[in-house]
């Protein structure tokens, strides 16, 4: 605002009428602001928005669109952060376009359409992160950058999961582990949870001594019983393994059994942030080690509500730690090679 009036050679003031009309300026002068507010690439509607002092009431919840939402730990996180949103006062819209773009969203921003941002899918080096904040766009990361100095986030404490699974399956006896992860271009892109889980993974596995295999698969149940298939022909020593997508999860379950081989009996299986849900329509049910994917979204919602009425501290960081959910699908490993 300030510099609109001073790019116009008016008032702050001046602009507050240009766009309120509170007080009758000339077609000359507010011909001027306009002028200003263009070259500055500045929306009129949300610069009448913000000298009013108004909200909307809705936020933006930010998906790229090369994310599958048919995850039911990710539905769950959504619908969470909608439901808090709402008993708050405020709507989520939910917005899709390619990662590392924020365009429309500034857009929204300023026509004056959102209060702020929820950013899901984060990466490492998240471009939608610095464009947002130089937009001044107020926002709110499920995850976390490599670097989230003075950024809000609420985020799963993957090192702490990663270290609960490798040492429950340490503890009864397996040495040699495999992780069926997501497609090798998610870790290459970044995703902070995925490169987080697997690097814990791997520094883990190297503290109690566990030998390690990682596979990567498209993120769908037939591609992870494939890959299953071919890992346990390849590996055979391998005697437990970990899954981060609800898809693997069904997936491994259905390539152990094309090779008929038992769990736990022959191979234990752990579900890396498996939703409660998917957990317990499975059979068997399986163990995991995760937290209620809910906390992600209401904690999301809270945070994001809160610094935009200016109640939270700056930089409210919160990471969320796992316990280990033990149900079905892990035991110790078979007393004999198969």
């Amino acid at each position: 605002m300030a510099d609109v009036a001073k790019l116009a050679g008016v008032s702050l003031s001046t602009v507050s009428y240009a766009f309120s009309g509170a007080r009758p300026i000339s077609e000359a002068t507010k011909a001027r602001v306009m002028r200003a507010v263009e070259q500055l690439d500045f929306q009129p509607n949300a610069m009448a928005r913000g000298l009013a002092g108004r909200r909307t009431g809705f936020l933006a919840l930010l998906l790229p669109t090369d994310e599958a939402i048919a995850d039911q730990f990710m539905v769950d996180i959504i619908v969470a952060a909608a439901e808090t949103a709402r008993e708050r006062g405020y709507h989520l819209l939910l917005w899709t376009e390619p990662a590392g773009e924020s365009t429309a969203v500034k857009d929204l921003m300023r026509r004056g359409l959102i209060d702020g941002a929820l950013l899901l899918s984060v990466r490492l080096f998240d471009e939608r992160v610095g464009a947002l904040q130089e937009a001044g766009v107020p926002l709110t990361m499920v995850g976390r950058t490599q670097d989230p100095v003075d950024s809000h986030y609420v985020d799963s404490d993957a090192e702490q999961a990663a270290e609960l699974a490798i040492s429950h399956l340490a503890e009864l006896g397996h040495t040699t582990v495999a992780y069926l992860g997501p497609p090798q271009s998610a870790y290459d892109d970044g995703i902070g949870i995925v490169v987080r889980v697997h690097d814990s993974l791997v520094e883990s596995a190297q503290h109690h001594r566990v030998k390690l295999i990682s596979v990567f698969s498209e993120r769908n149940a037939a591609a992870s019983a494939e890959a299953m298939s071919q890992l346990m022909t390849a590996e055979p020593e391998v005697t437990a393994v970990l899954a981060l997508d609800d898809s693997a999860v069904a997936g491994i379950l259905n390539g152990l059994r094309s090779l008929d081989l038992a769990v736990p009996g022959d191979v234990s299986l752990v579900g890396l942030f498996t939703s409660p849900q998917i957990a317990e329509l499975t059979w068997p049910h399986v163990t995991s080690v995760s937290h209620d994917p809910r906390d992600l979204g209401r904690l999301a919602s809270l945070t994001m509500i809160d610094s935009l009425n200016g109640t939270s501290g700056f930089g409210t960081q919160t990471l969320l730690p796992s316990e280990v959910f033990r149900r079905s699908t892990t035991g110790p490993p078979p007393a004999a090679n198969r």
